[in-house]
């Protein structure tokens, strides 16, 4: 594609204007767009991309990474690595990506220290921004509304022509005390967006302890992501942020759009020739589409032009043996699905409208069709009773061996229908809201270690060590039953310590023999001290 040489003309009214924000505006942008804690964050490819492509110079930062399921406050020498590193790449206008509410103070933090060393303007983008504009555009001079693949060019060919953006569909723009709101812009097709660019990699870095490492980071990775679909056939759970962008596009086209087959199996095709060390392809829709002529279609051609194997997030409402088994056929290898808490908190709280039957059923079909199974329990949830969380370890230890079991720490979004509900109720209060809390910081996966009340400190230790393949049910039956450990639950959780290492040693093994390991795999993760669940 040919790239346009973009320059900016400015007329002597339009540096007035920028003159006033406390900007002087060059002749051609350098655009540095930031990833917060997040090496593989694909937003920063999807606005980099379309950008290049408009002929912007676009450097992508990766700024550090999460450690042993934590993201440590940055250092003042990757403060300075930063600065430093948007210095010498003499950039023009910074963009963040708040990608979720609890990096709010961390994204304010840094926005202020580059503001206040470079004078640079600053637009956040992300999750966040979406979901709480007002406090956003506080902070930052620009924001970032909804889907703006497309619009981000718009965007910034108005700064390039010298002019100021505040009519921009998709961003909100602060000038002294006014802010100038925009409506969001139009849904995109999702075969329109250019792919992810892999090719350049001398304007991509990664900052961490102090350090600037060259290229993208996440390029040798085994294990490569990709979206099929944006949105959610159902949109009803009330934890889920999809419940706050719904509304945003309410009467503006399509709001749950899918790939076509075709444009996802040539963008697998490009990035087989760049990223060369992928060995299973993780779809990380919010629910995988399996539609029947579609899926028929996937059959077809994965296997033949791909020939990866891959992992898909399904629904238990939609679990059906004979599209599974097609997409097996194709290449299959495993499933994650949401167990997520009871069916009274699943019905009552999360408006999930999914059966403990639904979940046995979808089980049965995965071990049928030899297809591993990743199933997902929302813990530290303030709506779940004594008889809820028995509920859910008594339809753990039902299901069909063998499943790895991921237990996650509910985060509750702002404004989500869930947290406007707990607050009323006063089962929260406005510090457990993420963004002021920072609970996916601290237990985004579920730590054995971190301090709990003795009652689910026993409870977790039992979930752990339910779907333990070395572990019959028999003996966990005898555990649950034992009133020592509901005195003192510590002997268990160092028991369910002890299997989950066991149980990760086989893992990480046979991930290990797949060529699947890698060193940022390790950092992440791997702390004997201090295990998440699985």
């Amino acid at each position: 594609m040919m790239v346009t040489d973009v320059r900016m003309r400015l007329g002597a009214q339009s540096v007035e204007h920028w003159a006033k924000l406390g900007f002087v505006m060059p002749k051609k942008l350098r655009i540095a767009i930031i990833s917060l804690y997040a090496l593989e964050n694909n937003g920063v490819r999807h606005v980099s991309t379309p950008l290049r492509e408009a002929g912007y110079s676009v450097t992508e930062i990766y700024f550090k990474d999460w450690v042993n399921n934590r993201f440590p406050w940055p250092e003042e020498e990757e403060v300075q690595a930063l600065i430093q590193l948007l210095r010498e790449r003499q950039i023009d206008f910074v963009g963040f990506s708040v990608r979720a509410s609890a990096f709010h103070r961390m994204a304010k933090y840094l926005t202020e220290r580059v503001r206040h060393a470079l004078k640079l303007p600053i637009l956040w983008g992300g999750m966040h921004p979406t979901f709480l504009p007002e406090r956003c555009i506080d902070i930052a001079d620009f924001i970032a509304v909804g889907e703006v693949d497309h619009a981000v060019v718009d965007f910034f060919d108005t700064v390039e022509r010298g002019e100021v953006p505040r009519n921009c569909p998709g961003f909100w723009m602060r000038e002294g005390s006014e802010v100038y709101r925009n409506d969001i812009a139009s849904l995109v097709e999702l075969d329109d967006i250019p792919f992810r660019d892999f090719h350049t990699q001398d304007d991509k870095f990664h900052i961490d302890g102090g350090s600037i490492t060259g290229g993208d980071p996440f390029i040798s990775n085994p294990e490569y992501t990709l979206l099929a679909s944006r949105g959610c056939p159902y949109w009803t759970c009330t934890f889920c942020s999809n419940t706050l962008t719904k509304p945003l596009y309410d009467g503006k086209g399509k709001k749950f759009r899918i790939r076509s087959v075709e444009h996802i199996i040539q963008e697998m095709e490009y990035a087989k020739e760049l990223c060369t060390n992928i060995k299973v392809v993780r779809f990380d829709d919010e629910v995988f589409p399996i539609r029947k002529d579609w899926v028929a279609e996937f059959k077809e051609k994965w296997p033949k032009r791909v020939g990866i194997p891959f992992e898909v997030l399904v629904d238990p409402r939609m679990v059906a043996h004979g599209p599974l088994q097609h997409l097996k056929e194709a290449g299959l290898r495993g499933v994650c699905m949401g167990i997520q808490a009871s069916e009274r908190v699943n019905q009552e709280f999360y408006n999930r409208n999914t059966t403990n039957d639904q979940i046995r059923n979808a089980q049965s079909i995965f071990r049928r069709l030899d297809i591993q199974s990743n199933l997902q329990v929302i813990w530290d949830d303030p709506a779940s009773q004594e008889e809820d969380k028995d509920e859910v370890f008594r339809l753990i230890m039902d299901l069909e061996r063998p499943f790895n079991l991921y237990l996650f720490g509910l985060t509750i979004y702002p404004n989500t229908h869930l947290a406007r509900r707990l607050l009323r109720e006063g089962l929260i209060t406005e510090k457990d809201v993420e963004g002021v809390g920072t609970h996916a910081f601290e237990q985004f996966r579920v730590d054995l270690n971190y301090p709990r009340p003795k009652a689910d400190q026993r409870w977790l230790a039992l979930m752990v060590l339910a779907n333990k393949p070395f572990l019959s049910k028999e003996f966990v039956w005898k555990l649950y039953e034992s009133e020592r450990f509901k005195r003192d639950p510590k002997p268990l959780t160092h028991m369910a310590q002890a299997s989950n290492l066991a149980h990760m040693a086989g893992f990480v093994g046979k991930m290990a023999l797949r060529g699947e390991v890698t060193p940022l795999l390790i950092k992440r993760w791997v702390n004997p001290q201090s295990l998440v669940t699985m």
